[in-house]
């Protein structure tokens, strides 16, 4: 902890400056060591610097987690210590925050900490999940199968997100470079050409009065328009964090035509790698399902698994529970049900994530092969508008010069 003090020393008088101490009782005891007589004493309140005013800026990334896991797995397989490990590590990565969290736990494990209690105190770079695994791996002495199934479990849902972006980029991008495209056609292109035909009398037709008024329209109410959707991103924003509207607001999206299939193959793809790594690394089902629950986004699914929760303690099973809420499939179901009639969960739950994670990417990939053509159709049909808006005129012009 950082403090800031005042003190008098009779050589060189009043002192002002900073020092690094646990607690006051110990700045105080080490500013009176180095002979200062101790005025004023406060915790120091710098200014917040980038990394905390934007923290989305200054986040580890999922990417850096995976590497993370992997390399300390690779070297602690081969038999390096883990402080040593830990300096390397800090002194590899390039990311600020991680370094300075790899400091701090180095710092914790040299003082007799473990590294699950030291993981612990970071909960914004490691999940509860990881800091779990972690901690098993450590008191049943396979820390490093622990980090390698970590490794895994973060990779894949790292290329699930990556793969989604992937998909989500050209249409995206199409869509935007229109826009601009429109833009400039309405706003720079348009304008002088209808001022040259209302001095020349000429009728303007239809399709460019159109355009004219919706152009007329957007810059009269430019103001309006960006407030109201300033008003509708903060609605959006505080809705999430109002429990019944985040509930409703989830429902509608595990619903939603396209949507929805994409959303529910994600959570039950992850609940299901989630449950099968925690059982492989030697967590109990109660255990694991409590876990795998705080990585569940969709709060529908996540209802249906904290009752699925309390069914397994009251001695019902899972499957029971599950077959109340109809959005959870059928093969989901059946593979729950064969798992806990066989004493197999932790086999058929992989076998979920496996067949989950393939219907993801098929249908990652169908929407990609359904989102490019009708991109460029839409987007080719409005700027075509706008370009017929503009040369009809001018053909009517020609016509008329003749």
């Amino acid at each position: 902890m950082n403090f800031s003090y005042i003190a008098y020393a009779a050589d060189r008088g009043i002192v002002k400056d900073h020092i690094q101490a646990r607690n006051e009782y110990e700045a105080r005891t080490e500013i009176t060591r180095q002979g200062l007589k101790v005025l004023k004493l406060q915790p120091a309140r710098p200014f917040p610097g980038l990394e905390e005013l934007f923290p989305s800026l200054y986040s580890v990334s999922s990417g850096e987690l995976v590497r993370f896991s992997r390399q300390m797995a690779t070297m602690l397989g081969s038999g390096s210590n883990l402080l040593r490990v830990l300096e390397m590590l800090q002194r590899e990565t390039s990311n600020k925050v991680l370094r300075r969290t790899l400091a701090t736990i180095y710092r914790k494990l040299d003082e007799g900490d473990s590294l699950s209690a030291a993981l612990a105190e970071h909960p914004k770079v490691f999940s509860r999940l990881f800091i779990s695994v972690v901690e098993v791996g450590e008191h049943t002495g396979r820390l490093t199968a622990a980090l390698e199934q970590l490794a895994d479990i973060l990779e894949k849902e790292h290329e699930a997100k990556q793969k989604a972006i992937r998909t989500l980029m050209y249409p995206m991008t199409i869509i935007g470079l229109s826009l601009l495209t429109m833009g400039v056609l309405m706003t720079v292109a348009l304008p002088p050409l209808l001022k040259v035909f209302e001095r020349s009398g000429a009728e303007i037709p239809l399709m460019t009065r159109i355009v004219v008024k919706l152009v007329n329209g957007v810059q009269g109410n430019y103001r309006n328009i960006m407030m109201g959707f300033l008003v509708l991103v903060a609605l959006a924003w505080a809705g999430r964090r109002i429990e019944k509207v985040r509930f409703w607001m989830d429902v509608a999206q595990v619903k939603a035509p396209i949507a929805g299939g994409i959303v529910l193959a994600a959570e039950l793809s992850r609940f299901a790698r989630t449950i099968t790594m925690l059982l492989e690394a030697g967590v109990t089902l109660a255990g694991a399902i409590q876990l795998a629950l705080s990585g569940c986004k969709n709060q529908l699914l996540h209802k249906a698994f904290r009752e699925a929760e309390e069914s397994l303690l009251g001695g019902h099973g899972l499957t029971r529970a599950l077959r109340r809420y109809p959005i959870i499939p059928s093969m989901f179901l059946e593979l729950v049900m064969l798992g806990e009639e066989s004493n197999s969960l932790k086999r058929t739950m992989n076998e979920a994530a496996i067949a989950y994670q393939k219907q993801l990417e098929r249908k990652l990939d169908g929407l990609l092969g359904m989102l490019e053509p009708l991109s460029t159709v839409v987007v080719g049909g409005i700027v075509g508008f706008i370009a017929f808006s503009m040369f009809i005129p001018i053909y009517s012009g020609l016509n008329a010069a003749r």
